[in-house]
């Protein structure tokens, strides 16, 4: 599912407390994980805790030959790691990997039938001793060469109905978020072995990155920070270049949390700074000064004793490909090309319209023109293929 898509859901959503209180949850274990350097793995035991009968894990792999660098289960007996060692080589899943689009929930049943599963080796010496699961849900953290992280659920085959539709669902919403945080991981860990500027490994983070030297002030900031202050959507720079907020008790809680982390020497976080009807934007503060003793983070930064780390996940921060990239690769003029963005990043057609100072059948035109240039047959299939298109034009180094 395309970032539009998932912002359509939640919004959607917002207004059924105990679902969003079962996703910010995963969200906030997700880069409270990262930050401070735990075990991924153990980010899904509440929604695990919810789906007993299937099979919850996060693997770490070369897909084009099933070899195994990091496993961790939940729902299973420990056994079920000494089967994967022995017949893990035939597991049909990993091969999945290499074919589904990185901006989508994976279902296993659109590449592999579960007939042909349970007919499987792999069924026979691993999954049948366990259960009788014959499909999977997950999505992909990250990909490189032959190898990728994978978060998987494997369900039985009675797992079916709005049990199934839920999960479903809640895999839809957090997916952008848990695939940031991995990417931010990522970032953080390659500059263990690097020597530079402040500002260079600001721009490595992925998401909206700020320092705080004392209060709320800023003294530095990525580009996607500059972006977000830009919109005054959630979060901005006032005119004494401090971090704000457009509500009062959202200032008030970011003050706190500055004032406990600088107290606490402990990262605080993250924060849900939530809107009317709109998807929270979370807020993670760290003191720099103790980022020497956490393994993500270490000597990042040249720390002052009052410097704080801040990273902002906003959920209208989203990927959109160049107009060189989506005219090259889609075959558009650069209008079209103009208003595939915009419908990425969340404008409906009318929106789109105003915004390029076009009617709206006009702006009907170019999108049906796009659509037919790249055999698509739907707005939404077509916003998701740009999005994919983000995805895969990774940022230079």
């Amino acid at each position: 599912m395309s970032w539009f898509g998932w912002r359509v859901i939640w919004l959607q959503e917002y207004r059924d407390r105990g679902k969003m209180s079962v996703q910010e949850d995963l969200v906030e274990r997700m880069y409270s994980s990262v930050i401070l350097g735990e075990d991924l793995g153990q980010v899904f035991e509440p929604l695990a805790a919810s789906y007993q009968d299937v099979l919850f894990g996060v693997q770490v792999q070369c897909y084009t030959n099933n070899d195994y660098y990091y496993l961790s289960f939940l729902n299973t007996e420990d056994s079920f790691a000494e089967d994967m060692e022995v017949g893990g080589a035939s597991n049909p899943f990993p091969a999945i990997a290499e074919r589904v689009p990185f901006q989508s929930v994976i279902y296993s049943e659109r590449y592999i039938p579960p007939a042909e599963i349970m007919r499987s080796e792999f069924y026979e010496q691993v999954l049948s001793k366990h259960n009788t699961f014959d499909r999977s849900r997950g999505f992909l953290l990250h990909r490189q060469g032959g190898d990728a992280a994978i978060v998987a659920w494997t369900m039985p085959d009675d797992f079916v109905g709005k049990e199934d539709q839920f999960l479903c669902d809640t895999l839809e919403q957090i997916r952008p978020h848990f695939q940031n945080a991995f990417s931010l991981a990522l970032q953080l860990k390659q500059r263990e072995n690097a020597k530079t500027s402040d500002a260079y490994w600001l721009e490595r983070i992925p998401s909206a990155a700020l320092v705080l030297d004392h209060g709320l002030h800023v003294s530095a900031a990525n580009a996607e920070a500059e972006n977000l202050f830009k919109s005054r959507r959630s979060i901005l720079v006032d005119c004494r270049g401090e971090l704000s907020t457009r509500h009062y008790n959202q200032r008030k809680l970011l003050e706190d949390a500055a004032t406990r982390v600088r107290l606490g020497q402990k990262t605080i976080g993250p924060l849900a700074l939530k809107g009317d009807l709109v998807p929270s934007t979370f807020v993670v503060m760290t003191p720099i000064q103790s980022l020497e003793r956490t393994p993500a983070y270490l000597n990042c930064f040249s720390p002052t004793d009052d410097a704080i780390l801040v990273i902002v996940i906003d959920p209208y921060s989203l990927p959109a490909a160049s107009h060189e990239v989506l005219q090259g690769c889609m075959g558009v003029s650069k209008r079209e090309a103009e208003l595939v963005q915009n419908l990425v990043v969340g404008l409906s057609v009318r929106e789109t319209a105003e915004k390029m100072q076009i009617s709206y059948n006009t702006a009907r035109n170019h999108l049906a023109r796009v659509t037919e240039k790249v055999s698509l047959g739907s707005q939404s299939e077509l916003i998701r293929f740009a999005s994919d298109l983000a995805a895969r034009m990774p940022r230079s180094f």
